[in-house]
């Protein structure tokens, strides 16, 4: 009866997290939509229920972060972080931070696991521990990686228009007051790209220094063509960049086309993906035991993954092989 409460309770607080987060998430959401229509957005200078929550989370994990700064391998640990971080973020988060992260997420982890077998009445298995603290240690990273990916994407979808806008200034003003106008009209994420480039460029670094560090953090084949002109071209940039505006003509023509591929691509992959799934469900409707050999022991488990993870090798592959042939 007692162990019948404790689940109930433990349910019901996760209900309740789950409800708040989503609420969060919502109230979020509606501020955006509002702020799309205001004459101007950055007439708001209060920061919104998610951002407030976000400073609050960022503040505890910097001050776990300050005892683990004191380490040097820590610190090396960090490093590779720096570039998830936005130029107004910095006020608030460090490197070191994400690694903070990683290792509370192991001890999330752990707690979860204990939680799981105490709501569900299972058995210690130390094999299923040992997968819950891989998971909280590589999740993160996967995340992020995966965040920034998609941030370099969306860089990328914007970079023509940032040249455009480098090339219609760049004749009637200097370099410097270009790239605040691109950053004063740009998105946030190329908005803080262009600022580093700005920041370099204070730093006496040279135009192709500062393009070519951008390429750097990112790794847009694009922004290599930038620093390339850039160092054949040193002495004439209002030149330089109508060379680049052309050759940036060109790509998004390409890209209008790899688009439409990627699109065919896509439906091909889910397809394959889908095919697996569909033929399991189909088998274990037909013969519900048919799977219960496999999944009863663990080199059983171990061998679906190997399976699915050559599957998901091989998908890979023959996506790259189209993609190479366009």
């Amino acid at each position: 009866m007692k162990q019948l409460i404790i689940q109930l309770l433990i349910i019901f607080i996760i209900i309740i997290i789950f409800y708040n987060i989503v609420r969060i998430i919502r109230t979020n959401s509606k501020e955006k939509r509002i702020s799309e229509f205001s004459l101007s957005k950055k007439d708001f200078n209060e920061n919104s229920i998610l951002e407030r929550f976000n400073l609050i989370i960022w503040n505890i994990i910097h001050n776990i972060s300050n005892i683990l700064s004191r380490s040097n391998l820590f610190l090396k640990k960090a490093i590779k972080y720096e570039k998830y971080i936005l130029i107004k973020e910095e006020k608030y988060k460090s490197s070191i931070d994400y690694v903070t992260i990683k290792y509370l997420n192991i001890i999330l982890a752990i707690t979860l696991y204990f939680l799981i077998i105490l709501l569900f009445t299972l058995k210690f298995n130390i094999f299923i521990l040992i997968i819950f603290i891989i998971l909280g240690l590589f999740l993160p990273d996967f995340l992020w990686k995966l965040s920034y990916i998609n941030k370099c994407k969306n860089i990328s979808s914007r970079l023509y228009e940032s040249i455009i806008i480098l090339d219609d200034n760049i004749s009637k003003s200097n370099i410097y007051n270009s790239i605040n106008k691109v950053i004063n009209e740009s998105s946030e994420e190329i908005s803080d790209e262009y600022q580093r480039i700005f920041n370099d460029l204070s730093y006496n670094l040279t135009l192709y220094q500062a393009f070519k560090r951008f390429y750097e953090r990112t790794k847009i084949p694009e922004i290599k063509t930038i620093y390339h002109l850039l160092n054949v071209e040193q002495d004439n940039i209002e030149k330089t960049f109508h060379l680049i505006r052309k050759e940036f003509e060109y790509i998004d023509k390409q890209n209008d086309y790899k688009h439409n591929t990627n699109i065919i691509l896509n439906v091909l992959s889910s397809v394959f993906v889908l095919i697996p799934l569909l033929l399991i469900i189909f088998i274990t409707i037909i013969n519900p035991d048919y799977f219960k050999l496999v999944i009863s022991s663990l080199f059983g488990i171990v061998i679906l993954i190997v399976i699915e993870l050559l599957y998901i090798a091989l998908i890979f592959s023959i996506r790259r092989v189209l993609e190479e042939r366009k």
